[in-house]
């Protein structure tokens, strides 16, 4: 069959039609999540797998039943079942490639990267979860009504794609979907490989499955081989996935890191090279202000965004002695961690006393903290200090109530 008949009689090209743009749409409505990092660019990919692979799986079932309802293979003995489905499954997976590099593509035009490409794990393991749905969708089109096996696949492809990761229960199916590393990447992580190893090792025992399965003269036979092919890849797939729980990132090598400056210490990745001398002169100025009222940053700050904006360097230093998460007092049930409101305002006061713009800090906390953040700034540098070593206590102790009157200043640094 000649390679444009074979296009246009097939469902590829229909397919991309239509799937194309809504990969290309459904990225451009996700991209403000990614960042100008390679991997988290990359991972981009993973976020639509549920439609490519529904998509696509769809297509091979469309095509095999059409290749039985033709008795092809039989008009063909010199060309083996295998020549004929690679044949007509090579434009469905020509359409799975180009469905991984769409969203790569979309990300590219909002977010500028370094030079480099993007990471061939990421896309690799997509790319086998393609290929599976595909194996699957050509075995079941095979056996099935033409539109049964179409619609199963679309189905089954769609709920396989996105039905796990929302389990909360069962955490580490997402490493099996290829949604592992959808979340992936903050600058100091990179995709966690036993992640991209499970999703591989599943996407092959399902492949497997399928060629031994179709290769067996006999039910019994093609039914055990289908068997051991597929228990044992997921074995060991498990094995990779399971312990991993939620989490598909690994910490970044802190090698990579290189800091400088004291008090604080500014630690800089290589992404953010270009950007190292604003960001110390702003840190410098930062620093200064912060000392007018008795606080010191954190010892060493590191920012997550590749090219951070001035007031995002001086919100990060200014507030960087605020802890992350709540302290044990708060995490055992029942508890209450009424540090939780000093933690707003004193954020807020910390940020303009760094020099954050008001108009700024409208987007980052409530009004009622910026306000009270206005009156404490005003007050003389001893009383500010004062407030702000009273509820930094409550910050640290749950047993400590913060007192957010801008009055408590003064009563506290009289005490």
């Amino acid at each position: 069959m000649r390679v444009s008949t074979l296009l246009r009689s097939g469902p590829a090209i229909w397919s991309a039609l239509v799937l194309i743009p809504v990969l290309a749409w459904s990225t451009a409505l996700n991209s403000g999540f990614t960042i100008a990092y390679w991997p988290s660019v990359s991972s981009r990919a993973t976020g639509v797998l549920g439609f490519v692979s529904a998509a696509c799986g769809a297509g091979a079932a469309w095509e095999a039943a059409r290749v039985r309802q033709g008795g092809i293979t039989g008009l063909a003995p010199a060309r083996g079942p295998s020549s004929v489905a690679f044949l007509h499954l090579g434009p469905v997976a020509l359409l799975g490639l180009l469905a991984v590099a769409t969203p790569v593509g979309v990300v590219l035009t909002s977010v500028a990267p370094p030079p480099g490409l993007p990471n061939p794990a990421v896309l690799a393991a997509s790319y086998s979860v393609i290929l599976a749905h595909i194996a699957l969708g050509w075995f079941v089109g095979a056996r099935t009504p033409q539109l049964l096996g179409v619609a199963s696949l679309l189905v089954f492809g769609y709920l396989w794609g996105f039905w796990p990761a929302a389990l909360g229960g069962l955490p580490w199916l997402r490493h099996l979907n290829g949604q592992g590393v959808n979340e992936c990447c903050g600058l100091d992580q990179e995709p966690s490989m036993r992640s991209l190893a499970a999703t591989v090792t599943f996407s092959l025992a399902i492949v497997t499955a399928v060629v031994l399965g179709s290769s067996a003269r006999s039910r019994r036979r093609a039914l055990l081989l289908s068997l051991t092919g597929f228990v044992v890849p997921t074995a060991v797939a498990l094995s990779f996935a399971v312990p991993l729980g939620f989490h598909g990132t690994d910490d970044r090598d802190s090698a990579l890191r290189t800091c400088t400056g004291r008090s604080p210490r500014i630690c800089l990745w290589p992404e953010q090279d270009t950007e190292r001398a604003e960001i110390g002169h702003w840190a410098e100025e930062t620093t200064a202000r912060l000392a007018t009222v008795g606080v010191v940053p954190a010892r060493q700050v590191e920012f997550g965004n590749p090219r951070p904006a001035r007031t995002d360097v001086v919100s990060t230093i200014a507030t960087s002695l605020l802890p992350d998460e709540a302290p044990a007092c708060a995490l055992r049930d029942g508890a209450a961690y009424p540090g939780g409101d000093a933690v707003t305002a004193l954020s807020a006061w910390l940020s303009l006393t760094g020099g954050v713009p008001e108009s700024d800090l409208v987007r980052r906390w409530p009004s009622t903290s910026i306000a009270l953040a206005r009156q404490i700034s005003v007050l003389p540098a001893e009383e500010q200090h004062a407030w702000y070593e009273r509820n930094m206590r409550s910050v640290r102790d749950c047993s400590v109530l913060p007192d957010l009157r801008a009055a408590s200043s003064t009563q506290a640094a009289a005490s």
